[in-house]
């Protein structure tokens, strides 16, 4: 019996090589090196604006769309480095998502909110089906009694 758990727990899954990322002329993340293993939990801990969202953002290049952002240094997923010119930062977000501390919703109502992803990844068409998601997910979530009114 193996106590260990998966065989390809030990393979590494994300690799982050001599990561630097400024904001302007602000010198955030300095030579970033980390290797993080697929199936295993990772935790980032530290004081607030120590720099662990941004190291985050930097994984699925959320920080692409900050304007001042420089981002330099190699980041892997699966032996690519998602970096590379022919890699598509939207396919990257897609593959790597992000759960905020705070909600973070759009600037949208409640229903669009909800609907947002299964519409964009056309999971469910407007309509009946759409709507059934909503209220389901929003059932799910213990909300419905409470916003069903104000979607």
């Amino acid at each position: 019996m193996k106590l260990s758990g998966n065989s390809d727990a030990s393979r590494t899954k994300i690799s982050v090589q001599d990561l630097n990322l400024h904001y302007g002329d602000h010198h955030a993340l300095k030579n970033i090196s980390v290797e993080l293993k697929e199936n295993n939990i990772t935790a980032l801990i530290g004081p607030s604006g120590c720099g662990k969202s941004t190291f985050l953002r930097c994984l699925n290049r959320m920080n692409d769309l900050i304007d001042i952002v420089k981002v330099d240094g190699v980041v892997s997923v699966d032996g690519k480095n998602v970096y590379d010119n022919d890699v598509d930062e939207v396919a990257v977000r897609k593959h790597i998502g992000m759960v905020f501390q705070q909600p973070n919703p759009f600037p949208k109502s409640i229903y669009d909110n909800v609907a947002y992803a299964p519409l964009k990844h056309q999971q469910v068409k407007k309509g009946e089906d759409c709507d059934r998601l909503v209220e389901k997910s929003l059932r799910s979530a213990g909300l419905w009694d409470e916003v069903k009114d104000k979607l």
